[in-house]
């Protein structure tokens, strides 16, 4: 596993400024092939593309909540809580924003809930649909599919047989079909059936079934199960992420697929036939006593897989928060600025004082990115603790951060300077996201040997805090140079530096 702590300049959420000169560890080959393709920003989440830098710290920035979460709370007698082992998206064909979340029967005791022809045990995951004109306001339309004791008024999807779980909803509006537009990925499990241990407990029992099924949808809302189903037969609590990569013209899933609080990877060229599961992420000693990975949102941000890993710490405080990990191949993995938290708790007696995990899309809109995550109330349950009392409900929340906002360099009055590995100069402008409301940026492009360029020579001083700021050269760019290969030496003084791009 590789991690940020195998760099030579890792640094923590704290603002520690590197002193003097560092040459990142791994000479200039071992990113020959960095590329800077147009329109794709380049990030600060790992050291890619990165060949020096100089009195510069990688911080890890907070995402904000929104001052109205939380936003969806369990308010029916059929939702004990609202959680994302889910999806949420903007759905640019309907204009709106939708939320695909598990929730499950309220206060039932060992009364099963009976459905046409079988039961489903009284504590069995129900997957429920709401949807938003702003992100904000939501609504949970009455869909009349689900008969929740006899009723189908309700925003219940008629998806699973037994206890779907950790639903990933992926819209695919170039299959060729038009009901497999959308595709969904779950864990179902307890085909066994179900019986009442210790006079008052109702148990899931294992069954020829159990595994991960898949289903397809013309509309999100209406679902027709495969007929490969389970097509993996692994077992897979809390949530699943399903994504297409197109590089790879792959599906690609995530989960714990058999192996445990920790990260693992399979992939599909149809989203039925998938591949024996891998394992690519887990805890290491470094994360304390007996932590795990709990559960990872996970989207394809920007060319890299971004994950939002849920830290458990089953042998500290039981408790669950939020990490950044990074990769380009959802294989191998970097974890983000010396493992800072990058999702925190909320106060201890709050709605998310216990846990806060991320879904897994970041839904970008104009300059901000939105990021939806359910919180709990009090720690796991576990060994350390066995009597939880929870005083709110799991309920859902908004997270909003700058576009590409997750991770600077930055400078405070010592300057600071970044070299970037050599790449070939793409067509169109050099365009940067900063914040130097206080300072100022200046760029310099370089021959790969480092050395400035006459031509188009320094940048004009960026300043102000701009998140699409294209740079002015004192000289005109040659055509010649395109295509060339070329380096980027950014000259930083109180200044953030959250990504470049070429435009």
């Amino acid at each position: 596993m590789s991690t940020a702590a195998k760099s030579c300049c890792s640094v923590t959420a704290i603002a520690v400024f590197a002193l003097g000169q560092i040459k990142l560890c791994g000479a200039d080959n071992d990113h020959a092939k960095f590329t800077v393709k147009p329109h794709i920003h380049q990030l600060f989440l790992d050291d890619v593309g990165i060949a020096e830098l100089k009195n510069l710290t990688r911080i890890v920035h907070q995402p904000q909540r929104h001052p109205d979460n939380p936003l969806l709370v369990a308010d029916t007698r059929w939702e004990r809580g609202c959680q994302v082992y889910g999806t949420a998206m903007f759905d640019p064909d309907l204009n709106k924003f939708r939320l695909w979340y598990l929730t499950g029967p309220r206060d039932r005791g060992i009364k099963p809930l009976k459905l046409d022809g079988y039961e489903r045990p009284p504590h069995t995951t129900l997957v429920a649909y709401a949807e938003s004109n702003d992100g904000v306001h939501w609504v949970k339309p009455t869909l009349g599919q689900f008969p929740y004791d006899g009723d189908t008024r309700n925003n219940l999807l008629n998806i699973g047989r037994w206890n779907a779980e950790g639903i990933s909803v992926l819209h695919d509006p170039h299959d060729p079909d038009p009901r497999r537009r959308y595709k969904a990925l779950y864990w179902d499990h307890g085909s066994g059936g179900w019986k009442v241990v210790d006079g008052n407990r109702p148990f899931a029992m294992a069954g020829p079934h159990d595994g991960i099924h898949v289903a397809f949808s013309p509309d999100g809302i209406n679902w027709t199960a495969s007929k490969q189903n389970p097509v993996l037969g692994v077992y897979s609590d809390t949530n699943q992420v399903v994504l297409y990569d197109p590089r790879i013209k792959k599906y690609v899933a995530f989960g714990r697929f058999g192996f445990g609080r920790k990260l693992a990877r399979s992939v599909s060229d149809d989203f039925e036939r998938w591949s024996e599961p891998q394992l690519v992420l887990q805890c290491d000693e470094r994360d304390g006593p007996a932590t795990q990975i709990y559960g990872t949102g996970i989207d394809l941000y920007e060319g890299l897989y971004l994950g939002m890993i849920w830290i458990y710490r089953e042998g500290g405080d039981g408790k669950i928060d939020t990490q950044l990990a990074v990769s380009r191949d959802g294989i191998r993995w970097t974890r983000v600025g010396n493992r800072a938290t990058w999702l925190a708790l909320g106060p201890d007696e709050s709605w998310e004082g216990g846990m806060v995990r991320s879904t897994e899309r970041i839904i970008r809109r104009g300059n901000e990115l939105y990021i939806y995550y359910c919180g709990v109330h009090g720690p796991h349950g576990g060994p350390k603790f066995k009597n939880v009392v929870r005083k709110h409900r799991v309920a859902i929340g908004l997270l909003t951060q700058r576009r590409d906002g997750f991770v600077s360099l930055t400078a405070g009055e010592q300057a600071g300077e970044l070299l970037t590995q050599t790449f070939n100069l793409p067509p169109g402008e050099l365009s940067i996201n900063a914040d130097a409301s206080n300072g100022e940026i200046v760029v310099a492009m370089c021959d790969a040997e480092g050395r400035p360029l006459p031509n188009p020579g320094k940048s004009a001083p960026v300043t102000g805090d701009v998140v699409d700021k294209k740079v002015q050269w004192s000289n005109s760019i040659p055509d010649e140079m395109r295509g060339q290969p070329v380096r980027l030496r950014f000259r930083l003084k109180r200044a953030s530096l959250f990504s470049y791009w070429w435009e």
